[in-house]
């Protein structure tokens, strides 16, 4: 049996710097976003991706943004590409015009502007009395003697756990909308390459 004497300056140090190689793409069934993204095929500023209603522009770029990072690694649903590229932006398009409603309500110059809320109810009722039927209220078309009208607001200030519990289910518009779209996307994530 031969022994063999190495030093340690004999053990080559393996070294990669993994930028200078192919990218890092591991993806099983189709094609990852950030591939696409990559090439420059996926680049949702670019004019054929466009979609709409936008809120705002402002609006809009955050959303694209969050979109390309919230599916980076994520494989498309369906290839060829193209036809993917179709379904998202169908898919946009129909759910765009809901989501716009609650950006308008989160802008802060809305009235509306309560992000976790706060619980308010109002009533309005109308009591009416008439010794003479015949009698007609001024104003409006009821006929009575007398009538008063009562309106009163009810206001539920929330105690710390309940708004805990509203910040722990709260999710952004822009969450709410790749929520939406996670269909688009496998649902396949795996940690073993397929290199059979």
């Amino acid at each position: 049996m031969m022994v063999m004497n190495m030093a340690l300056s004999d053990i080559q140090i393996f070294e990669d710097d993994f930028a200078s190689h192919e990218p890092d793409f591991h993806a099983v069934t189709t094609i990852q976003i950030c591939e696409l993204a990559e090439a420059g095929w996926f680049d949702l500023s670019d004019e054929s991706w466009d979609f709409g209603p936008k809120y705002s522009e402002e609006q809009h770029e955050r959303l694209c943004k969050r979109i390309t990072q919230h599916f980076w690694w994520r494989e498309i649903c369906v290839t060829p590409p193209g036809i993917w590229k179709q379904m998202f932006i169908t898919r946009m398009n129909e759910i765009m015009p809901k989501f716009m409603q609650l950006y308008s309500m989160l802008d802060e110059e809305s009235p509306f502007y309560q992000p976790l809320g706060q619980e308010g109810e109002y009533y309005k009722s109308r009591n009416i009395f008439s010794d003479f039927p015949q009698t007609k209220l001024a104003g409006n078309e009821d006929y009575a003697s007398t009538g008063n009208d009562t309106e009163y607001q009810r206001i539920k200030q929330m105690d710390v756990l309940e708004l805990a519990e509203r910040v722990r289910n709260y999710y952004d518009v822009d969450t709410l909308i790749c929520m939406s779209i996670n269909d688009l996307f496998s649902q396949l994530y795996s940690v073993n390459l397929n290199v059979w």
